[in-house]
Parts: C-alpha cells; sequence; structure tokens
C-alpha cells in the first residue's frame, strides 16, 4: 500500500498526474467513484493532458435511479473530460440505474464489463471511502460483499441511498491498480486505522490487504508508525 497525503489541490494534481502516466503507457480502462468522491476525481482528470479516445470509463458504483433517468456522473464525465472538436473523447459506460430490476441491471452491467474487458480486470478503479469504511457500494456485513460476479445489486444499503449497483469486491481487488480518495476529516479515523494495521474488517481493510497495487490519496495527516 502507498500512500499520498497532501492538501486537496495537490491531491487532484496527483490523481491528475498518475493518470496522464498511465494512459501514456497504452489504452486505459478506469472505473470512477460514484457519490462525493466522483467530483473529486472527475475535477482532477478533466486537466489531464490525454488521448481520452484510449480511456474506457466505467462506474464502481451508482445510486438506483427512476426510469428515464440518466446517471448524473456519467453525465459530468461527458461534459469534463475529452475533447469534442478533436473527438478525442473517452468511451463512457454508465451503470444502467435507470432499470427498474435492479438484478438485471447488475446483469447487464455485467456482460458490458466482459465485453469490453474481454474477461479481464480493470486496469484502475477509483474509489471513495465512507468514515465507517465502506467502499463503493459494499458495507461490512452486508451480503453483497461476498457476490462473486463482477457487479451486484444493493437493495437495503445501511446508508442512503439504499438501493444501488456496484461492482463487487472480488472484481474491484482483481483491478491492476486501486486509487482510494479519502478527503475530509471524517476520513481522518478510517485512514489512521489502515495505516497502523488494525486488522479490522470494514471493506476498505478487505481491498488493502488483497489488493495488488492500492494508494490512498488523502489530505489528512496520519502517524506513520
Amino acid at each position: 500500500m502507498e500512500l499520498v497525503v497532501a492538501n486537496l489541490d495537490d491531491v487532484r494534481a496527483q490523481l491528475c498526474a498518475q493518470f496522464e502516466r498511465l494512459v501514456a503507457e497504452g489504452p486505459l480502462s478506469c472505473a470512477l467513484p460514484g457519490g462525493p468522491s466522483a467530483l473529486i476525481a472527475l475535477t482532477a482528470l478533466k486537466d489531464a493532458r490525454v488521448d481520452w479516445s484510449r480511456v474506457s470509463l466505467f462506474w464502481v458504483d451508482e445510486r438506483a435511479g427512476t426510469p428515464g433517468e440518466i446517471s448524473a456522473n456519467a453525465e459530468m464525465a461527458r461534459r469534463l473530460l475529452g475533447d469534442p472538436e478533436s473527438r478525442r473523447m473517452p468511451r463512457v459506460f454508465a451503470m444502467p440505474t435507470e432499470v427498474p430490476d435492479l438484478e438485471a441491471a447488475a446483469l447487464s452491467y455485467d456482460r458490458v464489463l466482459d465485453r469490453e474487458l474481454h474477461g479481464e480486470p480493470l486496469d484502475l478503479a477509483i474509489v471513495g471511502v465512507g468514515e465507517d469504511g465502506h467502499v463503493a457500494g459494499l458495507f461490512a456485513g452486508h451480503p453483497a460483499i461476498d457476490e462473486l460476479t463482477r457487479v451486484a445489486a444493493v437493495h437495503d444499503a445501511p446508508r442512503a441511498p439504499q438501493r444501488r449497483l456496484t461492482l463487487s469486491m472480488s472484481f474491484l481487488m482483481s483491478s491492476t491498480r486501486i486509487w482510494v480518495i479519502a478527503v475530509g476529516g471524517r476520513k481522518r479515523a478510517i485512514v489512521q486505522s489502515i495505516v497502523g494495521r488494525s486488522g479490522g474488517q470494514t471493506p476498505l481493510d478487505i481491498l488493502v490487504r488483497n489488493a495488488a497495487d492500492i494508494t490512498i490519496f488523502t489530505d489528512q495527516a496520519v502517524r506513520r508508525d
């Protein structure tokens, strides 16, 4: 695990620079977070000087919408990223959260991932983390955390929004690289527990223990024992 501690502007700059390096190495499949971390990630990546046509964007989680509702995160990504004039735009694969049947929506997105990634893992997954240690739509003790497909439907998350689609823990853990955004004072305790290797059982703990390459970006000063 790598820890990057900086103020918010520098966190964004680090995210942008490292993203540029990855895209320079070759085509990139990247999953973006939902929730508050979506804005941090997108405002960081919008300044990236990359050929966006080499980037395929997916999502790690989304709240379930109503029929006909368009994903706000996907629309924001389309607005902020890429260059329409040069047609160098990322390929954007929004989660089908407007589908009333969440199980059908999860299966549909699972098939999209399988088709677009050719059965391989993501090159990069960017996730947020809650103060309770949840990542994506995965919460401690919730049965969705044991899902073995790529995508899980969540009807009863312990915090709002209760209905979500989320990438599964098993699929997230397989990603070549994982970046965790942990910004704000309420995230300090969970980051400190990870750095202190407390042996917790939150989804973030599980991810850190099992991921091959994980970096936590935070604006919170923590003790490195």
